[in-house]
């Protein structure tokens, strides 16, 4: 678990969309003057993988106090095997040094943590709470490296459990049938418990790039505009010296639109977004 002060600006899912993300720093700035984390999932899906995961860590080599990246579920071998990213580097390089490149990206990632802990005030991670969570302690003792994820384990939900309307308490992930789900009680309650103002999260298509739950006590971000061919929008979220919070949102690049102003600022912020993401995507 990492620990990061304020300003910073929190990215979601990437998913190799490599122009999306060179948009987020020509809206936002470069890492050398502007702190950011990244939510997990730079890998899969999309068609720059490498471009993305390569470019983040060069920027984490450059500037290591102003680049945090956490893990997503694209970041384990046994997902990243399958929804793109092994096939991405099979096509550009010859087998044997695909696979090489792909298993030292899961070596890297195995070491990648788990959540974040903003001003000690806001708890972010890629997937969601857990039932298993009983104090911030219990995400730091998580032992690393961490090659895959233990079924029904405290790391399985921070990186793949998800946020549901209209349940209360915990119930299996039934779409996803891995992890867990939670409703907006759970959210009170594990921010009362934990000290906490927000919780931030991924993982989740959001039509607008963000949805609010549970009271603004949760938010996901998903920062990737068009994914998978949907019509979303992508977002990330500056938090400023003042803890004032603003959404930039990114719409979706057509053909009509190259070339023109795509970010807007946020334009609906209630919790019915939230309702309309529809099933998520692996």
């Amino acid at each position: 678990m990492i620990e990061l002060g304020i300003p910073v600006n929190v990215v979601g899912d990437i998913h190799g969309q490599f122009p999306d993300l060179q948009r987020i720093f020509s809206a936002l700035g470069l890492p050398g003057k502007t702190r950011f984390l990244f939510l997990g999932d730079y890998v899969d899906r999309g068609p720059q993988s490498l471009e993305c995961i390569a470019s983040l860590v060069a920027w984490k080599i450059a500037f290591p106090k102003k680049v945090f990246m956490l893990r997503g579920n694209h970041e384990f071998a046994s997902i990243n095997r399958e929804y793109g990213f092994y096939e991405e580097l099979e096509k550009r390089f010859n087998v044997g040094h695909a696979m090489r490149l792909w298993k030292e990206f899961n070596e890297l990632f195995s070491v990648f943590p788990l959540a974040a802990l903003i001003k000690g005030r806001i708890l972010c991670m890629h997937g969601g709470l857990s039932p298993r969570m009983n104090s911030i302690d219990d995400i730091k003792n998580v032992t690393m490296p961490l090659t895959e994820c233990i079924p029904d384990s405290l790391e399985q939900d921070l990186v793949w459990a998800d946020p549901k309307l209209d349940i209360k308490g915990w119930e299996p992930n039934q779409l996803r049938n891995v992890s867990v789900a939670f409703g907006e009680d759970v959210v009170t309650k594990m921010c009362r418990k934990l000290g906490l103002d927000l919780v931030i999260r991924a993982h989740q298509v959001m039509e607008n790039g963000y949805g609010f739950f549970a009271g603004r006590k949760l938010v996901t971000i998903f920062s990737a505009p068009k994914y998978a061919d949907l019509q979303n929008r992508g977002a990330v979220l500056k938090i400023s010296k003042k803890m004032v919070m603003k959404f930039v949102v990114l719409n979706p690049v057509s053909t009509e639109t190259a070339g023109k102003d795509n970010f807007q600022k946020a334009f609906r912020d209630d919790q019915s977004s939230y309702r309309m993401t529809g099933d998520p995507v692996v």
